[in-house]
């Protein structure tokens, strides 16, 4: 009896839940509209708290393990200490998700290289060395951490992106490919957009392109290009690299790196379709027994009527 079962178990098996990938899941969210001595932006805020609400309401972060931070409190030294506290909360088995939406901008170097900064509340933009955060700090932020995975998401343009020019896992090359990606570690950035180009909201769309279409990709699903339920920070960037240049008639391409040269991917579960509770998971498993017990009567059925006829 139940011969089948251990076929349906492994299969059961296979649906992976971010409860089997991650422990817990923190983000630090910053917003930033209303600058000390810059211009101001329009939307950076709700963006801000639209990613705060995506994360929580779709995406199973808990509310608590969400740090949102606005306007006059994104202050150099705020930014500074809720990092600190970030990569100490998060453990090994963790993701960590940091979100940025104000300005950026870059320095050029004498050498002839350049230096990429995200601008805090009170920057001053001919003093960026010492009143904002250059993008280096946050590879230092990412590799200080013991989070399995860390994803930058950062709603401002500059050059200089902190990144390496490494390659990840490819689904069509590579055995075993969620459980490689999800195991491995990741540290990821995705930006909206190249040095010198500007970051486009519109009152139409009540956000920046970037966020905007981040919403799109991740309420609806919409960059699970492969239909396997999970969209990885690769397919994001895939996504967004589209769709924000079409949205923003080519002034804006976001751009996409690795900190490091990890080949794991920051997941995410296409909602509706990942974050079973035990009691769910326990259901499904009765369901597959009690189909497992059908399947076998009916087979026991066909039997017995097969030694019937040749009897």
């Amino acid at each position: 009896m139940y011969k089948f079962l251990p076929i349906l178990l492994f299969a059961y098996g296979l649906a992976l839940t971010a409860d089997d990938i991650y422990d817990n899941s923190y983000a630090l969210v910053i917003g930033i509209n209303k600058y000390e001595n810059v211009q101001r932006l329009n939307y950076a805020v709700k963006d801000a708290k639209a990613m705060k609400s995506l994360l929580m309401n779709d995406y199973g972060f808990k509310r608590e393990n969400i740090v949102l931070v606005l306007n006059e409190n994104a202050t150099y030294s705020k930014i500074r200490r809720e990092f600190s506290k970030i990569t100490k909360l998060a453990d090994k088995k963790d993701r960590v998700l940091i979100y940025f939406a104000g300005h950026g901008d870059t320095m050029e170097l004498p050498g002839g290289g350049e230096k990429g900064y995200l601008l805090p509340y009170e920057a001053l933009a001919n003093d960026l060395y010492l009143t904002a955060l250059p993008m280096d700090e946050l590879k230092n932020i990412a590799l200080m951490s013991k989070a399995k995975h860390i994803l930058y998401l950062i709603d401002a343009c500059y050059g200089g992106i902190a990144a390496v020019g490494t390659r990840g896992l490819t689904p069509e090359k590579t055995a075993n490919y969620i459980h490689k990606i999800t195991q491995n570690p990741a540290r990821q950035v995705i930006t909206a957009g190249g040095r010198g180009e500007m970051v486009i909201e519109k009152a139409e769309w009540g956000h920046s392109a970037f966020t905007k279409n981040i919403k799109n990709a991740l309420k609806f699903g919409n960059a699970d290009y492969n239909g396997d339920n999970i969209i990885t920070a690769n397919e994001l960037a895939l996504f967004l690299n589209e769709k924000v240049t079409i949205d923003s008639e080519n002034l804006q391409t976001p751009q996409y790196g690795r900190m490091t040269a990890d080949e794991g991917e920051f997941v995410f579960f296409v909602p509706n379709t990942s974050f079973s509770s035990q009691n769910d998971k326990d259901s499904q498993l009765q369901e597959l027994i009690k189909k497992n017990a059908e399947l076998e009567a009916k087979i026991k059925y066909f039997e017995n009527m097969q030694m019937l006829e040749e009897f």
